[in-house]
């Protein structure tokens, strides 16, 4: 396996995406697959994740990411049918589009159960193997939120802000065993991402996902013995960050 070297050839490694039936995580799903790697492609929805995984030879794969019990089986399943995990993404993310008094304690939890103790839970399951083989990647997919915090967000901003912190321990954490955690922070996205905006904003101010994509391979195919902590992706039109 030529896992991280540069050129992007990930040829017999695994990679665990989450988030993957759709939006960012399946355009990286797809993207890590056409450059060598078996991928897992882990999603709530498991028929949307099967469309995009049999569409570049991965496998799919039903994860509930508010669901502690749901990660532990969903990466033991991982280990257990491909041996290892190489790669971590974590892409999936929420948001509910509230004011910080009327969001509700069960849509705040939702929201940083999924964007910031899943991505925990998911390290916390895959990273005692990545330690012990003395290699291994884990990308978590931050937002331009955690930089510069903006109304109707509380949720969001905060658990991406803490996604940010929770990437320097896992780094900090693995670095000494050759496991390297990195961030993306991307600005606004041609995903499904807005749908609840009424209305969305206008494509023309938004990126398409695969640009982002390409920035994570990059991320992902640096030489071992460095590594980009946090790169910043954004549309030309950003108006959230800087």
């Amino acid at each position: 396996m030529q896992q991280g070297t540069t050129g992007g050839n990930f040829a017999g490694g695994v990679a665990l995406v989450t988030g993957a039936g759709s939006g960012l995580g399946a355009v990286t799903a797809r993207m890590l697959a056409e450059n060598g790697a078996r991928v897992v492609l882990a999603d709530l929805n498991k028929e949307a994740a099967g469309e995009v995984a049999e569409a570049c030879g991965g496998r799919a794969l039903y994860m509930d990411l508010a669901d502690a019990g749901s990660i532990e089986g969903g990466v033991e399943d991982v280990l257990a049918t491909e041996g290892r995990i190489d790669i971590l993404v974590n892409s999936a993310g929420l948001d509910f589009i509230r004011s910080a008094s009327e969001l509700t304690l069960e849509e705040w939890d939702t929201v940083v159960n999924v964007n910031l103790r899943a991505p925990w839970l998911l390290a916390k399951h895959v990273m005692p193997g990545m330690m012990e083989r003395g290699s291994g990647q884990i990308l978590n997919v931050a937002s331009t939120a955690a930089k510069k915090g903006w109304e109707n967000a509380a949720a969001y901003a905060s658990s991406k802000h803490g996604l940010l912190g929770l990437t320097q321990v896992l780094h900090s954490e693995g670095r000494g065993h050759g496991v390297r955690a990195m961030a993306v922070v991307p600005g606004g996205m041609r995903t499904n991402f807005f749908a609840a905006l009424d209305p969305p904003p206008p494509p023309e101010n938004l990126q398409p996902p695969e640009t982002v994509a390409k920035s994570i391979l990059f991320m992902l195919s640096q030489p071992l013995d460095s590594v980009i902590h946090e790169l910043v992706v954004t549309p030309m039109t950003e108006t959230s960050y800087p």
